[in-house]
C-alpha cells in the first residue's frame, strides 16, 4: 500500500491561519490520573497550509509553531471538549521506510476529565488512539469518508454531531516486516478523510 507522509510542518508566526480550514488529526491517550487523562495530539501534512509546507521542505528550519485557536476533540457522538488556548506544536521525524523520512506535529498535554463530556478510551489495537481533533474550525462542510476503501474501520468522528461521519481510523495488513511500536504485528493504521488517508503507524523497510 502506498505510503502517505504525516508531515505538519511549522513556522513560529503565531497564526492559525498556517493550518487548512477543519484540519483533522488524532488523539492519543498516553496516560491518565484520577482527574486528567495524558494525550499526545498529532496532525497530517494535509492540515498546513501549501505555503507553510513549501518551507519546511526547502530549508527543514522551523520546527515549532504556536497555534492560538479554538481547539475540539470529537468522537462518534460530536465534541468532547473545546478549549481555546496557546499550543506549541512541535515537529518530529517518526518514519524512516521505503516512502522516505516522514514527519509530523504532535502536542503532548493534559486534560481535566471533568471539561470531557463523556469518558474516553483508547483503542489498544490502533496505538491507544481514543479520539479526533479538529483545529481552524469553520462552518464549511468536510468531505465524507470512502467507506468502498474503508472496510476494517477502528474508530469514527462526527465533530458536527449531525449523524453523519466525517473521520474514520481504519485498518489494513501490511506485508514488510512488523509495523513499530505495540501490538507487534503487521496491522497497519490509516487516518481517513474524504479519499485521503494519512498513515499513522511505520511499517516497511
Amino acid at each position: 500500500m502506498t505510503k502517505v507522509f504525516i508531515a505538519v510542518v511549522l513556522s513560529t508566526i503565531c497564526s492559525y491561519g498556517q493550518f487548512r480550514p477543519n484540519s483533522i488529526g488524532v488523539v492519543y491517550l498516553t496516560g491518565e490520573t484520577n482527574d486528567a487523562y495524558q494525550l499526545t495530539i498529532s496532525f497530517p501534512v494535509y492540515a498546513l497550509e501549501k505555503s507553510n509546507l513549501n518551507s519546511f521542505w526547502e530549508n527543514q528550519t522551523n520546527k515549532n509553531l504556536d497555534f492560538h485557536g479554538e481547539i475540539t476533540l470529537f468522537d462518534k457522538s460530536g465534541e468532547l471538549v473545546t478549549i481555546g488556548q496557546k499550543v506549541n506544536f512541535g515537529v518530529e521525524l517518526w518514519c524512516e521506510n521505503d516512502g522516505a523520512l516522514q514527519y509530523r506535529s504532535t502536542w503532548a498535554t493534559s486534560i481535566e476529565k471533568k471539561k470531557f463530556k463523556r469518558k474516553i478510551k483508547g483503542v489498544s489495537e490502533i496505538q491507544n488512539i481514543a479520539c479526533f481533533i479538529i483545529i481552524n474550525k469553520t462552518t464549511l462542510k468536510i468531505e465524507r469518508p470512502d467507506f468502498e476503501v474503508s472496510s476494517d474501520i477502528k474508530l469514527e468522528g462526527d465533530y458536527d454531531n449531525d449523524g453523519l461521519v466525517d473521520s474514520i481510523v481504519r485498518t489494513y495488513y501490511d506485508d514488510a516486516e512488523n509495523c513499530s511500536g505495540q501490538p507487534v504485528n503487521h496491522l497497519g493504521i490509516n487516518l481517513q478523510i474524504g479519499t485521503k488517508y494519512f498513515g499513522l503507524r511505520c511499517c516497511g523497510p
